[in-house]
């Protein structure tokens, strides 16, 4: 457990209302314990705080326990389960998108594929990948034309920031990615609904693979 002092207090981010809890949270160690003077150390009055910690409660991303407030960490069967729901849920995204999806929609996912492709090739950095990554899939989301299906996923993707360091810090795993998605827009492009679900269900299990190389890779700096 790892509690917060004054010392480190002033790097915490600040967590003004429940809007920008989310991306505030993903600042914070897992597994730490927040204690009950937070609201005074960080500058907020309680009330947004409590409204901010009660919807990330709610979204399973912080409990309570004797010490304060703590952030969940993900172990190896959540992370596996995560994954599971994720290919589920974007598999039925893609095979949607191949049959609803109009010629602009379409044309902006192979836009947004060939841009990720000139990316990796001038060698940017994770970062930068993660978040076109994140436009990729979510332009997919977003054509399949489903609103609770999209719902469904936005919820699941808060935990997503539980993650912490994105699978494009992997070396070998960059052009696994580029190739995924590349199988991925080109069955959406042909209109084979079947293959494109397949195609995304086989990327997020890879993408399952990686996340837990790098839980195992992280554990073993620990014990280290």
């Amino acid at each position: 457990v790892y509690g917060i002092d004054a010392q480190n207090l002033a790097t915490l981010p600040r967590i003004a209302n429940p809007e920008t809890a989310l991306g505030d949270i993903s600042r914070f160690t897992e597994g730490i314990a927040i204690g009950s003077g937070v609201a005074n150390e960080l500058g907020v009055s309680r009330t947004p705080l409590r409204e901010a910690m009660a919807g990330l409660k709610a979204d399973g991303i912080i409990t309570h326990d004797d010490d304060g407030i703590r952030i969940r960490q993900l172990n190896w069967r959540d992370i596996s389960s995560l994954y599971e729901m994720r290919a589920t849920l974007e598999g039925l995204a893609a095979r949607l998108t191949t049959e609803r999806a109009s010629l602009a929609e379409k044309n902006v996912i192979n836009a947004i594929c060939a841009e990720e492709q000139a990316m990796i090739a001038s060698q940017a950095s994770p970062d930068q990948l993660a978040k076109i990554n994140g436009r990729f899939h979510n332009s997919i989301l977003s054509a399949a034309g489903n609103v609770f299906l999209v719902e469904s996923y936005e919820r699941l993707s808060r935990l997503l920031i539980l993650l912490g360091i994105t699978a494009y810090s992997l070396p070998d795993r960059v052009d696994e990615i580029r190739q995924e998605h590349v199988s991925v827009n080109d069955a959406i492009q042909s209109g084979h609904a079947h293959d494109a679900e397949t195609a995304m269900a086989r990327h997020l299990n890879k993408a399952l693979e990686a996340r837990l190389l790098l839980l195992g890779n992280y554990q073993n700096k620990e014990i280290d």
